[in-house]
């Protein structure tokens, strides 16, 4: 008897299960996307950016933070020996695009790769951290907080019944906030991510919540800067970006206006990130640490806050041993010359303050290299070269 009939039927049979499974996977696949698009909005812009880069302000909104050009930095009369070729080529191999060093305020350095410039716009990534701090200190200075020991419920009234208010200024400034923020950079469904992709950066910093003590240990979040940039715009009245034009960027006479990227249209600077500007400026912010919150001669920042936001807190790290590498939003490399504080952005931007030397050093670029001893190795390449001249 022929069975070619009863194959066919089997085939068909299984034909049509592969096909209804597949149908049923599709439909699963599209379900769980739209349910993830749902529930994370920024999701497609993630997924289509891919990655941060130091130009990401061209397609972010953002608000302009201007400067007061008056006469631009002087030459110094002083050369500078080159790196010694193993930096060199580190340097190289991080795809540095800006290099320059200020000694005594002019600038005695300056080189620029790929497709920095001197008047190419970069990004600074956690740079922005360090800003934060610095307008935190004008906001007291300014009598607009009362003191760093008060609770961030004076100025987040959303948390007023939660023990998230009772956290202080002084623990935003510290990162011993204790909460519960996920630092991750790579994954696409993070709290940074949405931080950085979405829409209502004031919704997703209010999503965070408790996870210990705060004020007994240390954990390096992008949240706990976005809240204390909310607590500083709150506090003066202004956005950061007006309140950084304000006591910032026009006292320093910055020669060009900077960015500082937001979450929408007229929306939240992002405070822990994205502010953006031309190596040669972010030098002036340098030059006003290195000089304790002085301009030409100005007094411009109580330098007690300059000191207190550029040494170690002290506060216990995740290891259990005493921060010795952070203050206020500032990192600080301890060396045999003395105490070295910086601003650090993820992709290798630094501002490095050497008052050993009466120097200022920028570098920005688009890659660094691994942490060692919680810096990373370019940084104390860069410190050495410094130290050394």
């Amino acid at each position: 008897m022929s069975t070619e009939p009863e194959n066919k039927t089997n085939d068909q049979f299984l034909g049509l299960e592969k096909r209804n499974v597949k149908l049923g996977l599709y439909g699963f696949l599209f379900v769980l996307l739209a349910t993830m698009l749902g529930l994370k909005p920024f999701l497609p812009t993630a997924i289509y950016h891919n990655f941060a880069t130091i130009y990401d302000y061209q397609f972010f909104s953002n608000r302009v933070v201007r400067g007061a050009p008056g006469a631009p930095l002087e030459r110094s009369s002083t050369t500078l020996k080159e790196p010694n070729a193993n930096t060199a080529q580190m340097l190289k191999d991080l795809k540095t695009t800006a290099l320059v060093v200020l000694q005594d305020g002019k600038i005695a350095y300056e080189r620029y790769d790929l497709d920095g410039g001197v008047d190419v716009l970069s990004g600074s990534f956690s740079m922005a951290k360090s800003i934060v701090g610095l307008l935190t200190g004008f906001a007291l200075q300014d009598h607009k907080i009362k003191s760093l020991d008060e609770p961030i419920s004076h100025y987040i009234p959303e948390w007023e019944d939660r023990d998230e208010g009772k956290i202080t200024i002084k623990q935003l400034l510290t990162m011993t906030s204790g909460l519960n923020w996920d630092e991750s950079y790579w994954n696409p469904l993070s709290i940074t991510t949405e931080a950085y992709y979405g829409n209502d950066l004031l919704k997703t910093a209010l999503k965070q919540r408790i996870a210990h003590d705060p004020g007994t240990l240390f954990s390096y979040q992008s949240g706990t800067t976005q809240l204390l940039g909310i607590v500083v715009s709150r506090a003066v009245n202004r956005t950061l970006g007006q309140y950084a034009s304000e006591r910032l960027w026009m006292p320093l006479q910055a020669e060009k206006d900077a960015l500082w990227s937001i979450d929408h249209e007229e929306g939240m600077e992002k405070g822990y990130c994205c502010f953006n500007a031309r190596a040669r400026d972010f030098a002036r912010i340098g030059e006003l640490v290195r000089l304790q919150g002085k301009w030409n001669g100005q007094a411009l920042l109580n330098p007690e806050y300059i000191q207190a936001m550029t040494h170690p807190h002290g506060i216990l790290n995740t290891d259990g041993k005493p921060t010795d590498y952070y203050g206020y939003q500032w990192w600080v490399m301890k060396t045999a010359q003395g105490e070295i504080p910086y601003a650090r952005g993820i992709l290798g931007q630094y501002i490095i303050v050497i008052p050993q030397k009466n120097e200022v050093l920028v570098r920005l670029g688009k890659a660094t290299g691994e942490r060692f001893d919680h810096h990373p190795v370019e940084v104390r390449a860069l410190v050495d070269w410094a130290l050394t001249q």
